[in-house]
């Protein structure tokens, strides 16, 4: 999830969360449910419920001490990546030499103009904004989900990647699936 936090002087900072960080601590909280069921069903009362306790409060702990942070500014042409770890910062400043291009990702099945009054809840459907670096792999800035309407989610998704890429004049890369054309638009 991605959520735009402040546009001040013409740079912008996105929230990101999700990704494995977030994915392997929320299975250690369904972990730590499933210890409270076995303890409340009496299997090793003692140590299932000590170890629902401590798995619960560490996957929140880790979880919410952990967000990522971009901040992207138009005026120098750089971007800042700051991730946390249970709140202890990581810093990594790309220079408009070190970032590629803009690649949007997008299912087979894009939402039509239809949907968007209504709030239809398409769960086949995504769309991924990515920020691809020419040596280290790629750099997550959006992901749709699952809570958002499709026409939403592709609204924030193309927002996201017009700011971005006119601010570090970057192209942009859209693949549908397998398709792949080069654009300047999503």
């Amino acid at each position: 999830m991605v959520k735009a936090i402040s546009q001040e002087s013409g740079s912008f900072e996105l929230e990101i969360r999700g990704g494995l960080w977030e994915g392997i601590h929320a299975v250690l909280f369904y972990l730590a449910v499933a210890f409270a069921i076995m303890a409340t069903i009496g299997v090793a009362r003692l140590a299932t419920g000590i170890a629902c306790v401590v798995f619960l409060f560490y996957s929140i702990f880790a979880i919410v001490s952990s967000p990522t942070y971009v901040t992207i500014k138009p005026s120098s042409r750089e971007v800042l990546v700051e991730r946390y770890y249970y709140f202890i910062p990581w810093r990594r400043t790309l220079q408009r030499s070190d970032l590629e291009r803009i690649s949007v990702v997008e299912s087979s099945q894009p939402p039509s103009e239809k949907e968007k009054k209504g709030s239809k809840r398409d769960l086949s459907y995504y769309v991924k904004v990515y920020l691809e670096l020419k040596q280290r792999g790629r750099l997550k800035l959006f992901r749709s989900g699952m809570t958002g309407a499709p026409y939403d989610n592709r609204e924030k998704a193309f927002l996201i990647t017009e700011s971005t890429a006119s601010a570090l004049d970057l192209p942009v890369t859209y693949t549908m699936r397998g398709k792949e054309k080069e654009s300047g638009e999503t």
